[in-house]
């Protein structure tokens, strides 16, 4: 039912993006993307309060400093990256320089690296060398190539040395989603498991299902990412290119919102506090 939800979801979204023209086409996506990254966000308060509500009451006085800060950091990510679309969406004034949206998304790279990582951290115990050193390895060779093809299409680094800024905001973009891409996938990694699924209780299934959203959600951010850094370093039309990349994000925001539904359930107690 979550997945069914979830698709009829991303369909409606992007349906107002893909089915009209011109103006309203970009009007369309800059709403779309403000939107949903509102529910993702709205989702992330009410079930992390939800868990600490759950918490309390089972395990009582007992949430470690880090606990809370891993907790607040997907909150704090989302209000960030919800502030810097609404400024996106409504301030059509571009900057040479990165502006104060783009601050702000950086900043919010930070919290949900630290919430990808942490959480990578509950499952050390069942991640092994060779799975690593794979992911890292085709993580590395995926942002090399990104990295090469936007170098070869753009002209900023034969330009006035002012623009710089851009160039290194252009790379930083795919660099940061490569740093995230390695726990999401490692999470992703050591929650699969195609033989035994169809054994497992509803409840496990939804959690499994959960875990392979919240990786996949990172993964199309990352595709939107490095899809405006390709257009910024081709110095292409706004509004006639970027609508396709407001695809990735809203499916992303969904994605993460859906995971999210099952944020109080799919955090074993002990094991967070084992960690922690």
């Amino acid at each position: 039912m979550l997945v069914v939800l979830l698709v009829i979801s991303i369909v409606i979204a992007n349906s107002f993006i893909i089915f009209s023209n011109g103006s309203n086409r970009f009007y369309f996506a800059k709403l779309t993307t403000s939107v949903t990254s509102g529910i993702a966000l709205a989702l992330a308060l009410l079930m992390v309060y939800k868990y600490k509500t759950k918490q309390d009451k089972y395990v009582p006085h007992q949430s470690p400093i880090r606990e809370n800060i891993m907790h607040f950091s997907i909150c704090i990510f989302l209000a960030l990256w919800f502030v810097a679309q609404l400024t996106w969406s409504f301030y059509e004034e571009q900057s040479p320089a990165p502006s104060v949206p783009d601050i702000l998304w950086l900043i919010g790279y930070a919290f949900f690296g630290y919430f990808l990582y942490r959480l990578l951290y509950l499952f050390r115990k069942q991640l092994e060398f060779s799975n690593v050193a794979i992911i890292l390895m085709i993580v590395t060779i995926s942002l090399t190539y990104i990295i090469l093809i936007i170098l070869s299409v753009s002209n900023l680094l034969t330009v006035q040395k002012q623009q710089v800024s851009v160039t290194i905001l252009t790379l930083g973009y795919p660099v940061l989603d490569a740093i995230l891409l390695v726990p999401a996938a490692l999470i992703f990694w050591v929650r699969r498991n195609p033989a035994t699924f169809e054994h497992k209780s509803s409840a496990e299934q939804q959690e499994d299902i959960s875990w392979i959203l919240l990786s996949l959600s990172m993964i199309l951010f990352a595709i939107g990412d490095s899809g405006f850094a390709y257009i910024s370093a081709l110095n292409l039309t706004i509004q006639n290119d970027v609508w396709i990349w407001n695809l990735f994000y809203n499916s992303g925001y969904l994605c993460l919102a859906a995971a999210l539904t099952r944020y109080a359930t799919f955090l074993d107690f002990t094991k967070v506090h084992a960690a922690c």
